[in-house]
């Protein structure tokens, strides 16, 4: 069995276009080092405008906690993500703060079957014990201090509650590295554990198959690549793109779009700038 993971191993930051480009977000990247690292991309903060009613929202293999302000006070929520493409309504936010971890990080704070989350909203109240911390974020308005307030929350929960599987955490470090490129059948080299075992504790920890998680991953990549492209104004073509990208060819990164976003890339693409 072969399972030597980095203790810097490149911490995995997602891409939402929709919340990036179209409202005013900030967000505090984890560095190396940092007691959550590898556990918690990141944490961000957004503040809505009126004219915006939702936002598009793209897989990314991340579960968020969710702290939304309005007039009527602040609400709680774990965010499961997306298989697919959805929009968001936000016409009754004013601003939000949110803690996205990484592919099965969340577990390291909740047991749960993280399956369950997929596409699911659901209040803290229905999995987190009441805590004065959690209680204390509504009275905070700094973004710095509500990292400090929830960081601490989380470490406290870290360190009385830790149940990471290191074969997970091993697997999506070896699928975040690659792009999403990685043979599944490597992974069970690897590991030493059957493809079916890792599917199933794939489904517990992170919420999908190490398949499913590999063409997330790549597909954040990609879409990645290509806004630094269009950022740039740089010419490229879409066989050229693919491959660039990870994908064995043009028409398997047209499926893996259709499936995800359901459209194909330039569409999506042009589809982002009108929004």
């Amino acid at each position: 069995m072969i399972m030597n993971q980095d203790n810097h191993s490149e911490n995995y930051i997602p891409y939402q276009p929709g919340f990036e480009q179209r409202i005013s977000f900030r967000h505090f990247i984890l560095p190396a080092g940092h007691p959550l690292y590898g556990i918690v991309a990141d944490f961000y903060q957004l503040e809505t405008h009126s004219q915006i009613s939702e936002v598009c929202v793209i897989p990314d293999g991340c579960i968020d906690l969710l702290f939304r302000y309005d007039k009527t006070g602040m609400t709680k929520t774990v965010e499961g993500y997306h298989r697919q493409k959805v929009m968001i309504p936000i016409h009754d936010v004013s601003s939000a703060f949110g803690v996205r971890f990484v592919p099965g990080g969340l577990m390291n704070i909740i047991d749960l079957q993280a399956s369950e989350l997929i596409g699911q909203q659901v209040p803290f109240t229905d999995l987190l014990e009441k805590d004065t911390l959690l209680d204390r974020m509504e009275d905070e308005h700094n973004f710095e201090d509500r990292i400090a307030l929830i960081s601490e929350y989380l470490l406290k929960k870290l360190y009385s509650n830790h149940r990471s599987s290191e074969i997970v955490k091993y697997c999506t470090q070896q699928i975040i590295s690659s792009q999403g490129i990685v043979q599944i059948t490597n992974l069970s080299k690897d590991t030493g554990y059957t493809l079916r075992y890792l599917r199933k504790l794939f489904h517990h920890y992170v919420g999908v198959s190490p398949k499913e998680l590999c063409e997330i991953i790549q597909f954040q990549n990609s879409m990645m690549k290509l806004s630094c492209l269009q950022k740039d104004y740089k010419e490229f073509t879409l066989c050229d793109f693919a491959v660039r990208s990870g994908y064995y060819d043009q028409s398997h990164m047209n499926k893996s779009y259709q499936k995800i976003v359901g459209c194909l890339p330039k569409n999506f693409s042009m589809e982002l700038a009108q929004l």
